[in-house]
């Protein structure tokens, strides 16, 4: 059987054969339906998004009758469904959407044991309040869930259910931790967070591995690997590699410091679940950068003049479209320029946000990675040559930049493929360009401790 592998993005989803050992071939590419934003509420359609992955998978499995599919999904994205006839009882609630923040201050009080429980903030990104937001709005539902006549899941476990005409209702625990609603120490849904929350056990879906299975979906589509986007990301940008951070910059960026077998608690910072074998579990500590690759691409296309001296020493930016990420957790405080950088042209914003995003990069390695860590830095916005050069400039070391064009693809295949072979890499080293960069940063962090009071 041939390896397909999936990755449902939020603006695109995409596919692609593979061989036995993971490596791609052609990757086929569709846009995902388009997201409605509504104030706060942020949402797609369910069936529209399912129909384009299914006839994604048709057109890249043509030449094959049969195959292992591996699927690698955005996190925190959800629904309501029928049970008996997979339709959706709800829109796809998507990971962006902060309909739930309300509901997250009124229950400020459970935010401790939230977090010593899943490794996450109280946060209205993630499923778990938003349902719970959904169920106050509309209680109509509740009776339904209650004995599963409506089923919940994130985006893939939909996916498969619908692939599976319904007999499927699994996902992985590098999905389901992003809901809330896991405890994991035990990596397995907790009575007394679906409590807190308000959900009824009965409509969960499965928690099963991430890899190592052999479940049939179709007649001739079998589930081998399914996967949350970033720790696919992850593994395939570490490619084995015990000692390396993986900063992963795309839409949004992303910090991967991968902790073994122990589930590290570090302040202000993610908790993640790599992947969930039969033999162990790995984890990652996480730091997020909300929205920076969109915030880059604002101002222009690549690639970024980056000099030798800074030319604007009082322009500063930060530049989390979607609110602070770790480790400040403030969705209030979002994408800034500072006063000098706003009367500047596009080519001057553009080097700004890109210096915000890489002293962000900077403040969260400081954090999660020993100062000898080896750094792969992986992710669309590394098309940009100044994005290398200047996190190098900034470290004051080489880092190295993964050659893998779809990270997240080929972490699923991998994944499938139980068979990762350590990714392509070359090594950027610090050069002139940005070498004004370690001087600014203590200076952006003092600007930015401005913003944050």
């Amino acid at each position: 059987m041939a390896l397909l592998a999936l990755d449902l993005g939020s603006t695109r989803i995409k596919a692609a054969i593979a061989d036995a050992a993971g490596q791609l071939g052609e990757v086929g590419v569709v846009a995902a339906p388009p997201l409605r934003v509504a104030g706060a509420a942020v949402s797609g359609d369910a069936a529209a998004y399912a129909a384009a992955a299914r006839a994604l998978v048709d057109r890249l499995g043509g030449a094959s009758p049969s195959h292992r599919l591996a699927v690698a999904c955005q996190r925190s994205s959800f629904l309501l469904w029928d049970r008996a006839t997979g339709a959706p009882a709800t829109r796809l609630i998507c990971w962006q959407d902060r309909s739930a923040a309300a509901w997250c201050g009124a229950h400020r009080h459970l935010a401790a044991a939230i977090t010593a429980a899943t490794g996450l903030p109280l946060s209205p990104h993630y499923a778990g309040p938003k349902l719970a937001a959904l169920l106050a709005q509309e209680p109509h539902l509740r009776p339904r869930l209650a004995t599963g006549s409506l089923r919940f899941g994130t985006l893939e476990s939909f996916l498969l259910g619908s692939l599976s005409r319904g007999s499927l209702h699994r996902t992985d625990l590098t999905m389901a931790s992003r809901t809330l609603l896991v405890d994991l120490a035990t990596g397995s849904w907790s009575a007394p967070l679906l409590d807190a929350f308000g959900i009824p056990p009965a409509c969960l879906p499965e928690l099963g591995l991430t890899a190592g299975i052999e479940l049939d979906l179709a007649p001739h589509l079998r589930l081998v690997a399914s996967i949350a986007d970033q720790p696919a990301a992850c593994l395939a940008l570490l490619g084995g590699a015990a000692t390396a951070t993986v900063v992963n910059l795309g839409t949004g960026g992303f910090v991967l410091h991968p902790t073994g077998t122990t589930p590290v608690r570090l302040p202000g910072y993610l908790t993640t679940p790599l992947c969930a074998l039969a033999a162990q579990t790995l984890f990652a500590l996480e730091g997020t950068i909300n929205g920076a690759g969109a915030a880059l691409d604002r101002y222009g296309s690549p690639p970024t003049d980056l000099p030798e001296t800074d030319p604007t020493p009082d322009a500063f930016c930060l530049p989390d479209l979607a609110g602070a990420g770790a480790p400040h957790w403030r969705p209030d405080l979002g994408f800034t320029l500072s006063s000098a950088a706003q009367p500047l042209g596009a080519a001057g914003r553009r080097r700004v946000v890109l210096e915000g995003l890489l002293f962000r990069v900077r403040e969260i390695l400081d954090a999660l990675a020993p100062a000898g860590d080896r750094v792969v830095v992986g992710g669309g916005a590394t098309l940009d040559p100044a994005v290398a050069a200047g996190l190098a400039a900034l470290l004051g070391r080489p880092v190295a930049v993964a050659g893998e064009a779809e990270a997240t693809l080929t972490g699923a295949a991998r994944l499938a493929a139980l068979a990762p072979p350590p990714p392509a890499t070359r090594t950027v080293a610090a050069s002139p360009a940005g070498a004004y960069l370690p001087e600014k940063y203590p200076r952006w962090r003092a600007w930015l401790g401005q913003l944050l009071r």
